[in-house]
């Protein structure tokens, strides 16, 4: 996994750009495929900005491992074109303009043809990075969990999964005393949430005042103490804050322990799936690496 994150990180780190080397030497061979000096110190500087610096030591094991992980790209892409692996227009124009729009279109353009000379050249980085990330997902298809695997692992760790004591609760915030009161002369547990929305100055009333679970510490102190003394269907008294006039209502209690395994599945079957995935690419890496012909001229690293 460790591989896939940092290939990702400089497909990224095409985005950000610096001028373009373009020296012709090779100084890496994977299996016959070529990686030029000017592309090694390109990714060199989107890593270590010259204006930077590194310590010396750290530069020579950052420059080790960009060209680990260049090389083991190499293998990656290689592996896409043996399985037929091709990145279609639609979906290369459709990565792109994500990318566009997390990084603003205002100086985008400017920013790219500077750094790379074109946006088609940047583009074919982008295309490089997809072939990359489905050869990755072809690679680890097998990554499955199974219910059994899921469940066991609950069972195994359930004190990781648990949770404190929580409320489940509803605010009005009114700017004055006389409005709290009119507020609470009217209201109910049942058309609470209709007057949130209709008088409440917090971002909360939109939702009809909704506060939604939270445990103690998670809200300012002058909240809690009112919220956890309440019932459930009970409605506070009107509460001065620095913030204003608060009337909560308590919608539920729950005790706190282990959180019921339904509500967790999801995020442990992510998690294992995350830990297969890993071990399988890390796996087919290393024996790629064995079994392939990888030339590199270190003096001209």
């Amino acid at each position: 996994m460790k591989a896939f994150a940092l290939l990702f990180f400089l497909a990224l780190a095409a985005g950000c750009g610096y001028f373009k080397d373009d020296s012709g030497e090779v100084i890496i061979k994977v299996n016959g495929r070529s990686i030029t000096a000017g592309e090694y110190r390109d990714a060199l500087k989107r890593l270590v900005p010259s204006e930077k610096g590194e310590e010396a030591g750290e530069f020579i094991e950052l420059k080790k491992e960009l060209v680990a992980e260049m090389v083991e790209e190499e293998l990656l892409l290689e592996e896409a074109e043996r399985a037929g692996i091709t990145v279609g227009a639609a979906e290369l124009a459709a990565e792109v303009d994500l990318i566009k729009k997390e990084y603003g279109d205002a100086s985008f353009r400017a920013a790219i043809e500077s750094r790379y000379g074109s946006l088609g050249e940047w583009e074919e980085k982008i295309k490089r990075k997809l072939l990359v990330k489905k050869a990755i997902e072809s690679i680890t298809s097998l990554a499955k969990v199974s219910e059994k695997e899921a469940r066991q692992y609950y069972e195994q760790n359930k004190e990781g999964f648990s949770r404190p004591e929580q409320v489940r609760a509803r605010m009005i915030v009114v700017a004055s005393e006389e409005d709290a009161t009119e507020v609470r002369e009217r209201i109910t547990p049942e058309n609470f949430g209709e007057i949130a929305k209709e008088v409440s100055l917090s971002p909360e009333g939109k939702e009809g005042g909704s506060l939604g679970y939270f445990g103690a510490g998670d809200m300012p102190n002058e909240f809690e103490a009112v919220v956890f003394s309440l019932k459930p269907g009970e409605i506070s008294q009107v509460v001065k804050t620095e913030y204003g006039f608060h009337i909560f209502l308590l919608e539920e209690k729950r005790k706190g322990g282990p959180v019921p395994y339904p509500e967790v599945r999801a995020r442990i079957v992510e998690r294992l799936k995350n830990e297969k995935t890993a071990a399988i690419l890390d796996e087919w890496i290393a024996e790629r690496k064995r079994s392939s012909r990888i030339e590199i001229r270190e003096g001209l690293l």
